[in-house]
């Protein structure tokens, strides 16, 4: 157990650092509330006791920005500067990727590179392509998971479960230089929209 903790001075389990292998395997660039938001949706529901937003925000991200700086130590992650709003970026390394594939059932090829420079100008566009895949995913919070929760942040979260469906999964997309698409994936069998980091605004489309 000491030598889990050794490696992993942040305390983060391997579910944890596995969600942020496979958010920025696929968003590439993201901030922890953009990692929270899209692998643990029912965090958003906690701390709602908190007096602010930000003591809310820091308090739901904890755990994943913990599982970033231990995937940091073992040289699978990076800071990739911060947005225009002051919050920091962050990316997967080479190696970082290469694991995320695993995680994602992906061939190496379909991950694409480290985009260096997108936290250098505020990373507008991957923010708002990151806000479209959240927006179109729709992730629906585990109600198991907040019965000890305040009434008023349950029925929030029922709210949310019972919003309408998204569409598909974190799975179901890529990140790149293309316009929005659905088109089948035969190795996986499924749909995977692509979202193109400047022109997120196009409607989907049919193979």
């Amino acid at each position: 157990m000491a030598g889990k903790r050794k490696a992993n001075e942040a305390g983060s389990t391997n579910d944890l650092r596995a969600d942020v292998l496979r958010v920025l395997g696929v968003l590439k660039v993201a901030t922890a509330d953009q990692i929270q938001r899209l692998a643990s949706p029912h965090l958003t529901f906690r701390h709602t006791e908190k007096k602010t937003a930000a003591q809310r925000k820091e308090a739901r991200t904890a755990s994943h920005r913990g599982a970033v700086n231990d995937l940091r130590r073992h040289g699978l992650a990076v800071d990739g500067g911060r947005t225009r709003g002051g919050e920091e970026v962050r990316l997967l390394t080479a190696a970082g990727l290469a694991a995320a594939a695993i995680d994602l059932d992906r061939e190496p090829e379909e991950m694409g590179g480290m985009p260096k420079s997108a936290g250098r100008s505020g990373a507008s566009h991957p923010m708002t392509v990151n806000e479209t895949v959240i927006a179109l995913i729709r992730p629906k919070p585990d109600l198991d998971r907040l019965t000890e929760q305040p009434a008023e942040a349950q029925a929030a979260a029922r709210a949310a479960v019972d919003a309408p469906e998204g569409i598909g999964t974190l799975t179901s997309y890529a990140t790149g230089h293309v316009r929005v698409s659905a088109a089948p994936v035969s190795r996986h069998d499924v749909v995977r929209f692509q979202v193109c980091a400047c022109l997120v605004s196009s409607s989907l489309t049919g193979p």
